[in-house]
């Protein structure tokens, strides 16, 4: 529960960031990398898309396709600051991504200490590792869990290094716990409107900040059976009475169900955290654990462990008939979560296709970019409400990279999460249907497909 004193507590990191924001520029430093998951990468995401004044960009990297890698790796990396975030210091992704990095480094012969930043818990191995190779180190709050750090080194540091002040952030997070104290506290009204509300699901807008809100509901809620999924959207689905979220107000009325948040960015960090912990106590689950993530790094692992990566091809002719079987077997009132094990080059198609299943089902869509997604909504799928039907996209990687200190690469990686995901929903007996695309079968063959189907 150390998240509830954040505004309070985190000021005393200020003064620790400013230091490393002067290093990075007596360095020159140009570029930062934060290579996280979930919690680590999320809020660092929204903070630095917002209109907050920044000297830098900010590059998430949370992926393992190594055509998401391969321009990084190849680039610049003399003035390029890598931070490697992640709370257990365990975290699969941001390790093999360190190792990567590191190894690039030191083969071009750069000051390791000028080029790295680790950001985790007291302890962990990744701290040990960082100490023993003269690393700095940002500690988050042992106390604080992954989805609640927002306002902790996790969330704020990244953008403070890029030379955003993030003390008007815990100013603003300060304000709203002012408000969140009060008898009227609006995190409590708008918990116990979700849960009367009765849906399996939450409707916010297409922005940044709705990234963050869906792992911390998603995950925090979506176990034992129950749950509230946010539903990232440009307009409500056909016929859903769900709570829909508004961030800017409509030119016209607000329709039934909608509710208007204008709030600052610090404000709703905290006003989210307080209304998911409310909804967990009404929904009656622990809102700090993620039980069912374990399941698929398990058998990610032993995919890795036996090497079996290959999957069968499927023909294009097939796909129609696949695709209508994985459509008629939808839940009426559950929902499709598109799961793509691709580079992010391929956004645009996957968008295309989840429009098309749009117009063709009344159900929920959402989509999940793997391996990110298991850090997030992977938990809902496999602990919440067991309405999801999932479809989903692997490919053959044309340039691979080996992960150093291992004896897999990073497109065996990608594989064995995707197939370990694959292994846990089918466990959960829930609808699945997985296309590996080829050179024949293409995202855009897909979709024609699907208009067939529908």
């Amino acid at each position: 529960m150390g998240w509830i004193d954040l505004p309070r507590k985190s000021t005393q990191l200020l003064p620790k960031f400013d230091a490393i924001a002067a290093l990075r520029r007596k360095n020159s430093i140009n570029r930062i990398v934060l290579c996280g998951m979930g919690g680590s990468s999320l809020a660092p995401e929204v903070i630095a898309a917002s209109n907050l004044e920044s000297e830098l960009p900010l590059i998430i990297l949370d992926s393992t396709d190594p055509a998401d890698l391969l321009p990084i790796l190849e680039s610049d990396l003399s003035s390029t600051l890598f931070i490697f975030a992640s709370k257990s210091g365990s975290t699969v992704e941001t390790n093999s991504h360190r190792a990567l990095f590191h190894a690039e480094l030191i083969k071009q012969k750069l000051e390791i200490r000028n080029h790295l930043l680790v950001i985790t818990d007291p302890h962990s191995a990744l701290e040990i590792w960082a100490k023993d190779h003269g690393v700095q180190v940002l500690n988050g709050f042992a106390d604080v869990g992954g989805r609640f750090s927002a306002l902790t080194a996790f969330g704020l540091a990244p953008a403070a290094i890029c030379g955003i002040d993030v003390s008007i952030l815990l100013d603003e997070a300060h304000d709203i716990a002012l408000e969140l104290a009060k008898p009227s506290n609006p995190a409590v009204l708008l918990a116990l409107a979700i849960f009367h509300n009765g849906s399996s699901f939450i409707s916010l807008p297409d922005t940044p900040l709705s990234q963050w809100i869906e792992q911390l509901i998603a995950e925090s809620t979506g176990k034992e059976g129950k749950g509230v999924l946010p539903v990232i959207e440009s307009k409500r689905s056909k016929n859903s009475d769900a709570i829909r979220i508004v961030f800017t107000p409509s030119s016209g009325e607000n329709q039934k169900n909608d509710v208007y948040l204008n709030t600052s960015l610090g404000g709703q960090f905290l006003f989210w955290e307080w209304t998911t912990a409310l909804l967990c106590n009404l929904i009656d689950v622990n809102p700090f654990d993620q039980p069912n993530v374990t399941l698929a790094k398990e058998r990610a692992n032993s995919v890795l462990a036996a090497k079996k990566y290959s999957v069968l091809p499927i023909k294009n002719s097939e796909t129609p008939a696949m695709l209508k079987s994985f459509v008629s077997n939808i839940a009426p009132s559950g929902y499709l979560g598109i799961l793509a094990f691709l580079p992010r080059s391929f956004e645009l198609q996957v968008d295309e296709i989840a429009n098309e299943f749009r117009k063709g089902i009344d159900v929920p869509v959402t989509i999940g970019w793997g391996p990110r997604y298991l850090h997030s909504t992977g938990q809902f799928h496999k602990g919440g409400t067991p309405t999801g039907s999932f479809l989903i996209l692997t490919h053959e990687v044309e340039i691979d990279l080996e992960v150093p200190e291992q004896d897999y690469s990073f497109a065996q990686l990608q594989k064995a999460q995707a197939l370990g995901d694959v292994a846990a929903l089918k466990e959960n007996k829930l609808n699945l249907l997985h296309l590996p695309l080829t050179k024949e079968l293409t995202l855009t063959k897909i979709n024609q497909s699907l208009r067939e189907v529908f």
